[in-house]
């Protein structure tokens, strides 16, 4: 079985740039062509730190480097973990893909423009990452709209996205974001942080049909002098419910490790490649979110 698995995997056993930008994603329908926004699809997958693939080609570190769930606070302080790029296998069976992520020009204003402006059209998400982004769908667009008196940074807070992409596989599979205020996820509320951390965007991963629990996410969002720096942690096996951990089963078929792994890898490549254009598409939107069709 796990040979045969292993010829689905969408990432060879050692990573590099050339492999990466080599990955085919689907193609984009001639409507989505003329869009203005199509022309980021055709710009090269931005570089990845050299030293992050390093990480990753060293293979898993031990786990007792890495943070476990329980302990997600620790991304609410100053400083930095042991593990900040690189995945594990936790001793309960559970996997861990963490990643920091450099964003030059990019500020918390624009972040939280993107998770409410790109689930409005696919192609949206399918320019954040190409080789691994299908589509998108918002299961309530008019909580991300402008004209839902909301703040821009409370929108995404009880929001559910569908979104079709490629994690560690060739497949692309459908999934069920579940986003949750940070308190609610068991974090304090951004106000209290004192850390310098001005963002903190949590949620929960299910494979949307089946309503199978899968993966829990946090990203913990600093600022930099140049920027922002962008801290992911991806608890598969795992989910929040009520601020509390819970353990739950991967389907069988799901080796934790490698979706520990090819989380890592998806990872490094969307943020990166989305620190690339986004304070550019942020200002040719002029930082507003409006219905498709207002375009």
């Amino acid at each position: 079985m796990g040979s045969v698995l292993k010829k689905t995997y969408l990432f060879p056993e050692r990573v590099d740039m050339d492999c990466l930008r080599g990955i085919k994603g689907r193609k984009l329908k001639a409507k989505e062509r003329e869009n203005p926004c199509g022309r980021y699809y055709f710009k090269q997958l931005a570089e990845i730190p050299r030293e992050d693939l390093d990480r990753v080609n060293r293979g898993p570190v031990d786990p007792r480097k890495a943070t476990p769930i329980q302990d997600m606070a620790a991304l609410a302080e100053p400083g930095y973990l042991e593990l900040e790029t690189g995945y594990a296998l936790l001793p309960d069976g559970s996997g861990l893909a963490a990643t920091l992520v450099k964003m030059p020009g990019v500020t918390p204003e624009m972040l939280d423009w993107w998770f409410n402006w790109h689930p409005l059209e696919h192609l949206r998400y399918v320019i954040w990452c190409p080789p691994a982004h299908y589509g998108v769908k918002a299961r309530d667009a008019e909580r991300h709209l402008d004209s839902s008196g909301k703040p821009l940074k409370e929108r995404l807070y009880g929001a559910v996205h569908y979104v079709t992409e490629r994690i560690h596989t060739r497949f692309p599979q459908r999934i069920r974001i579940d986003f949750v205020a940070p308190e609610e996820f068991g974090l304090p509320s951004p106000g209290e942080y004192g850390s310098g951390l001005v963002r903190a965007y949590c949620a929960n991963v299910y494979l949307a049909g089946l309503g199978i629990q899968v993966t829990a996410f946090l990203h913990a969002v600093r600022l930099t002098g140049e920027g922002v720096e962008y801290r992911s942690r991806y608890w598969s096996g795992y989910v929040i419910e009520e601020g509390r951990p819970v353990r739950v089963k991967l389907p069988p078929v799901v080796d934790p490790l490698e979706l520990a792994r090819g989380t890592c890898i998806h990872s490094l490549m969307e943020y990166n490649n989305l620190a690339s254009f986004l304070p550019e598409i942020y200002r040719e939107h002029e930082g507003k979110v409006l219905p498709v069709e207002s375009r």
